[in-house]
């Protein structure tokens, strides 16, 4: 029986919804042809009082298709998940899901329109309006619950929440499920389902892009000298992961292979993590993988266009790397979906290592002098790369790094 460090993990399946549309394919050419997908949102219109004016939001989309007696139990974030998971099933080369298929997802929050709308019922004395539904929707797990449900996952299930870092916080669950034995595969990521509220909060952190409200492209700007904040976006990222072993039993395409995961906490500032914090965050996830800074080829930042965040994190990306690895942050391009940021944002990280295609960080005009010498990647590079870096932070002072190589 394979050891803990003799288990190699691999990722075979990935599926994602995105601001772009539903697919993989979307996601990636959006990215690719720096295609825009912020809007200005008629809801924040209407809030005089919140600053920031746009987001980023999945096309409307007509989920009929799932079979009703799942939908009737599944928030919006849950059929993002659903379209995603059969996705990166389907990749990974299975019609449905194996058996003892394991399935690590969370979010930043349940559904806050259903929770607003039982709130509303209550509100006015009608409880009895309230449905068993709405309940199963509103569960901190739910998306998690009714997706195995609908896609008959029965395997161990487990939805860590870790705010802006959660999606990739269980990909690194999900890879020590399979390290440790528990399971050979599984399924994993995050999910989010956008609602005015979030813009209103990090408004309240003065934390909102508001700079671009009349030019929403340019509102999302990682690392540039004139961002004034981040874009709340929404979507699903979901990878299919398993042992090395099991993929070349069946015979499966491997994407790439994850090196080592690493994650601390910060303890200083609920609301920002510490170049320090970030800097040993990074360290360990290379020193584990037995490689060196210098072997290094990409940094994908989380990088949100805040001014404190990013700082800290080109801080910490100098002072491990100097100025030998290029960096780059997809939210100018996507804006930030939350719970699913890590993962979706992985997704492009295997996509940018089969192809050699390295998206550039979205306007970024000026960098801004905080923010150090790093190779930041302001034009698209066609250049192979091996080994990729990345990095989640969050709310909360969750810390969390992948080290992934092309196979």
């Amino acid at each position: 029986m394979a050891t803990f460090e003799d288990t190699s993990v691999v990722i075979t399946g990935l599926g994602a919804v995105s601001p772009y549309g539903n697919g993989i394919d979307p996601l990636w050419h959006g990215l690719l042809q720096n295609k825009n997908c912020i809007h200005r949102v008629t809801e924040l219109e209407q809030l005089p009082m919140v600053k920031t004016k746009v987001a980023a939001t999945v096309p409307e989309t007509d989920f009929s298709f799932i079979p009703r007696r799942n939908r009737r139990s599944m928030s919006k974030m849950a059929c993002y998940a659903y379209v995603a998971a059969q996705e990166a099933l389907a990749q990974a080369g299975y019609k449905e899901a194996p058996e003892n298929l394991g399935f690590f997802m969370g979010s930043t929050l349940n559904s806050i329109s259903v929770w607003m709308n039982i709130v509303s019922s209550c509100n006015e004395g009608h409880l009895e309006l309230v449905k068993t539904s709405d309940f199963l929707q509103i569960m901190n797990h739910s998306p998690l619950a009714t997706t195995a449900q609908a896609l008959g996952i029965n395997g161990p299930s487990l939805g860590a929440s870790d705010a802006c870092a959660t999606g990739l916080y269980n990909v690194a669950l999900g890879y020590l499920a399979i390290k440790s034995g528990l399971v050979s595969q599984a399924l994993c990521g995050g999910t989010e389902e956008y609602h005015p509220l979030f813009s209103a909060c990090f408004d309240i952190m003065q934390a909102a892009s508001f700079h671009a409200n009349d030019c929403p492209e340019k509102a999302s700007a990682p690392f540039d000298k004139n961002r004034s904040g981040l874009v709340v976006a929404e979507g699903c990222g979901l990878l299919f992961l398993e042992s090395e072993q099991s993929a070349r039993a069946r015979g499966a395409t491997i994407l790439a292979r994850i090196l080592s995961v690493a994650a601390n906490t910060e303890t200083e500032n609920m609301a920002y993590p510490s170049d320090v914090m970030i800097e040993k965050c990074m360290r360990r996830a290379v020193e584990r993988a037995n490689l060196s800074p210098h072997q290094i080829d990409l940094v994908n930042a989380h990088a949100t266009g805040t001014i404190v965040g990013d700082i800290a994190e080109s801080k910490a990306v100098e002072k491990m790397f100097g100025a030998a690895v290029k960096i780059n942050s997809l939210k100018g391009h996507l804006g930030h979906t939350m719970g699913a940021s890590g993962a979706l944002e992985l997704i492009a990280c295997v996509k940018m290592l089969e192809t050699g295609e390295i998206i550039p960080v979205k306007n970024l005009e000026t960098v801004d002098e905080r923010c150090g010498t790093a190779q930041y990647v302001t034009q698209a590079q066609q250049q192979p790369i091996s080994v990729i870096l990345k990095n989640s932070f969050a709310i909360g002072g969750n810390n969390c790094s992948l080290l992934m190589r092309r196979p």
